[in-house]
Order: C-alpha cells, then structure tokens, then sequence
C-alpha cells in the first residue's frame, strides 16, 4: 500500500472515530487498534494529534467544496445567499462533534492557518460572486464589492462571536446553532435590502 493511501486510511479512520465520539475523548491509539496499525505507524504520518485533527479537518471541508455556479444559477441573490447560509448550517450540524474540538486548539497554529485562510478565500470569491451577479443585474448597488464582502463575512463571524458569549460556552450546542442559523437569516435580508437599488 503506497505511503498516501496509508495517511488516506488513517485520517478517514480518525474522521470516523471524531465524527461519533469526539476529538477530545479519542486517542491515538484507539485510531491505530481501529486499523490494526501500530501507534507508531501513526506518529510516522502525524506527528502528533493536532497534525490529525487539521489532516481531518481540511478534508471534510475540501469534501464540502462549495460549486459556485449553482449559487449563481440562483434566480436571486437572496436566494443564493440564502442557500451559502443553508450550506453553512448544514456543514456545522453534519461535522458538529468535529468542529467543537475547535476552541480548545490555537487556530492561529501552522497546522491549522492555512486552512482558515483557504477557507475565507473561497467565502470571499463565493459571496463577490453572488454580489457581482446582482450588479450586473441592476439588483445591487455596490461600489466596493471586496469590501462589501468582506463587511458581510465579518459580521457572520461577529453573530457567532455574540452567541458564544451570551452562552458562556467555548462552542455552542446545537440549539445555539439553530438560532445563529435564523439571526444569520434575517440578517442577510436586511444587509441585501440596504445594497437593493
């Protein structure tokens, strides 16, 4: 078996064993007993289980590759951001046990940097997209859409900023996203309504 299926098995047996019992209560050895590795075997691709965990990481988000042209199919642009929002939710939901080892990580580490940023920079093509697609229709009044953006993207990152600190938690339950999903709802329509020409 060749050295990349290899690391392939083990992060897709790590993404498993995260997805239904959690980061924190799973350990490197019960990965390598679940593939009849050696632990040491496991140490040889990841060093270490912060290396996994971002190893786990940007697969389940390049898995959730976004394609743009099905947002700018959209009839509208509320539709279609309305839809990144949906995605959004449902990406949260679907990797919730994964995610919420997030807080206990530094995510400015180089191990998990370069995928918060590959992350923004697809949000931003994706909603300057969206946008370019209603100025071109004479929807949308823009005249910065990089920066208009990025105001959009910043103020989703502040309503999740908010529900973690009314909720005194590191990372909110379910419930919380629930209601994070519906503000940010109602607040793309008001953010869109001010951009309507």
């Amino acid at each position: 078996m060749s050295a990349d299926a290899k690391r392939n098995l083990i992060v897709e047996a790590a993404r498993k064993r995260f997805a239904h019992f959690g980061v924190a209560k799973t350990t490197m050895n019960e990965i390598a007993d679940d593939l009849s590795y050696s632990k040491a075997s496991l140490y040889y691709y990841f060093p270490d289980k912060l290396n996994l965990y971002a190893a786990v990481l940007e697969k389940i988000i390049m898995e959730s590759e976004i394609n743009s042209d099905a947002f700018l199919q959209s009839k509208t642009v509320e539709a279609a951001v309305n839809q990144y929002i949906d995605i959004r939710f449902e990406f949260f939901n679907k990797n919730y046990n994964i995610l919420e080892y997030l807080p206990s990580v530094n995510t400015t580490s180089k191990e998990l940097a370069h995928i918060f940023n590959q992350v923004r920079n697809r949000q931003i093509a994706l909603i300057s997209g969206i946008l370019e697609k209603g100025v071109k229709e004479k929807t949308l009044q823009i005249e910065d859409i990089k920066k208009t953006t990025s105001l959009f993207l910043d103020c989703l990152k502040g309503l999740h900023l908010k529900a973690l600190s009314e909720n005194n938690s590191f990372f909110p339950d379910k419930k919380v996203f629930t209601a994070l999903w519906k503000r940010e709802k109602e607040f793309a329509e008001i953010f869109l309504r001010g951009l309507k020409c």
